[in-house]
């Protein structure tokens, strides 16, 4: 998938998310980031991704997933929380809809000759990378509540 343009607030978007994929930020949180309306957002992807941010989110959560599952030994649990899942049945949903298979059979039907590149997702997707680091996720890593967790 490429984006057909260079749209800089939509690879900043991209990137947070791309950095955010253990604890997804919330679409209006990504929204306040590039200095956009959560309709603005929206609109950005349809126009140039052809789907919703949460639907795109969604799509590099499973790709990472598939990534760690074709090279690492970490249990389908682990994959499913490092991808941002909450549980490990509502993965195997997501992942068996997008990719046809449960995750436990991409596992098995995967040889260690056959690895997938772990490269940075937007550059997976056919986006172009960023030059530097985007002034959002600068912006986000400087805030109080980056990377946090609520007790």
């Amino acid at each position: 998938m490429t984006l057909g343009t260079n749209q800089p607030r939509l690879q900043e978007i991209v990137a947070l998310m791309d950095a955010n994929l253990e604890e997804p930020i919330d679409l209006d949180e990504l929204a306040v980031f590039v200095s956009v309306s959560r309709r603005q957002l929206e609109r950005l992807f349809q126009k140039y991704l052809h789907c919703s941010p949460s639907r795109y989110y969604l799509k590099l959560r499973l790709i990472r997933a598939r990534q760690l599952l074709k090279q690492t030994p970490m249990s389908i649990i682990e994959v499913a929380s490092v991808c941002g899942f909450v549980s490990t049945p509502y993965f195997s949903k997501c992942y068996r809809e997008y990719y046809g298979i449960p995750p436990r059979d991409e596992r098995v039907g995967s040889n260690t000759t056959q690895q997938v590149a772990m490269i940075p997702l937007p550059q997976a997707l056919g986006l172009s990378p960023l030059s530097a680091p985007s002034s959002a996720l600068g912006q986000a890593r400087n805030e109080s509540t980056f990377a946090s967790v609520r007790v």
